[in-house]
């Protein structure tokens, strides 16, 4: 009878609040977003577009690379130089050193 006395001491369940399966969702959402805007990003940075020059052609390449670079900032000196090869029914070979320069300034992918 005395370890009957003894049990009667138990005390009833206790609730602990588990807060885990929120916690998992929170995770599984964040993670979600951050491969989606990862996604976004990469196909973005995918997209970007690609010009072929006639670099035997310059006046079509000027034009072209005029168009291109028209209303960006820092673009009005370098039309003046590509101005050179347009508007003339001769124009003189095209400056690779020029046109590397407008390239590698404007970051165009050709």
């Amino acid at each position: 009878m005395d370890n009957l006395a003894k049990l009667k001491d138990i005390k009833p369940l206790v609730d602990i609040s588990d807060n885990s399966f929120y916690i998992f969702l929170i995770v599984v959402f964040l993670v979600v977003l951050m491969v989606v805007i990862l996604g976004i990003w990469i196909y973005k940075k995918s997209k970007k577009e690609n010009y072929i020059f006639d670099l035997d052609n310059p006046k079509k390449t000027a034009y072209q690379l005029i168009d291109i670079i028209r209303d960006k900032e820092g673009s009005k000196e370098y039309i003046d130089k590509l101005h050179n090869y347009t508007y003339k029914k001769e124009v003189p070979k095209l400056d690779m050193a020029l046109f590397d320069e407008i390239v590698k300034k404007f970051k165009i992918n050709y």
